[in-house]
């Protein structure tokens, strides 16, 4: 088990997730829940037994609803409501968080009319499969083979291109979930820029399309999700919201850098009105 990725290797190993475990996974949750259509379907994985067991054990189609791009945007007007009322109950006036409210809510409100499509862009649907929601090294174990293409078998085991992934643990924050949030949780979590994140997500949807003939959609609504998810979270750590999660290091000045960074990264996506 590793540590963090280092830079130069971020592209490497979310390729290497992308490759041993999210499509197996999904492609196994998409055959499933298009059994009775699989013509349109090529045969994903050869374990056979595993993915129809892991499907059964993880979900009962009839009865679980996975969470949607549109149930973050409720849990986001919910984190709205308790940031107003903590605003009004403020003993000190903190004229940021009028400014960040303002914003935020503009947020939210961007977030549905990019849901309901608009500007003529509606998300296109996918199945829900079962989302790990935190694929970093320290939540997977590796093998590699000392010899495979170098017969002195010199080859540096702690490079992702010289790896494979032999199981994933800690199952604590997974999700039946649209599959998207799984590559976007990798976008966030592990790779180094937009650029990684772009070509991560051109891989994954190509895969997808040539697999089933889906239709991913691009990454731009996710990654503005999931800045606007994480200025919520920072925002409700601001005021003390959360029950804790901050680390023992932080002070608020070291929230507000952090806010406005995220805030200074959706102006970079489009959203003018966060400037």
């Amino acid at each position: 088990r590793h540590g963090r990725v280092p830079i130069d290797e971020c592209s490497d190993y979310a390729h290497m997730i992308l490759r041993d475990v999210v499509l197996p996974v999904q492609f196994s949750f998409f055959e499933w829940s298009s059994s009775s259509s699989s013509s349109s379907l090529q045969p994903s994985v050869n374990d056979v037994e595993w993915k129809d067991s892991l499907c059964a054990l993880a979900v009962d189609s009839q009865t679980s609803k996975p969470f949607q791009y549109q149930d973050m945007i409720a849990v986001y007007r919910l984190a709205q409501q308790r940031l107003s009322a903590a605003k009004k109950n403020a003993t000190v006036d903190d004229e940021r968080m009028d400014v960040l409210l303002q914003m935020m809510y503009e947020c939210v409100s961007a977030l549905e009319h990019e849901w309901d499509g608009h500007d003529g862009r509606h998300l296109p649907p996918l199945p829900a499969v079962i989302c790990h929601m935190d694929l970093q090294p320290q939540n997977l174990t590796f093998w590699h083979d000392r010899n495979n293409g170098n017969d002195n078998g010199n080859i540096n085991v702690h490079v992702s291109k010289h790896c494979s992934v032999a199981s994933v643990v800690d199952f604590e924050e997974a999700a039946y979930a649209d599959p998207r949030f799984e590559v976007l949780l990798i976008c966030r979590k592990v790779l180094a820029n937009l650029e990684q994140a772009e070509g991560l997500w051109k891989s994954y949807s190509s895969s997808v399309k040539l697999q089933t003939t889906w239709d991913v959609g691009p990454i731009e609504p996710w990654l503005r999700l999931e800045t606007v998810h994480s200025l919520f979270t920072l925002l409700l750590q601001a005021n003390n919201l959360l029950g804790g999660g901050r680390n023992p290091w932080e002070t608020k000045p070291d929230l507000w850098g952090k806010i406005d960074r995220e805030r200074r990264r959706l102006v970079r996506m489009g959203w003018s009105f966060c400037g």
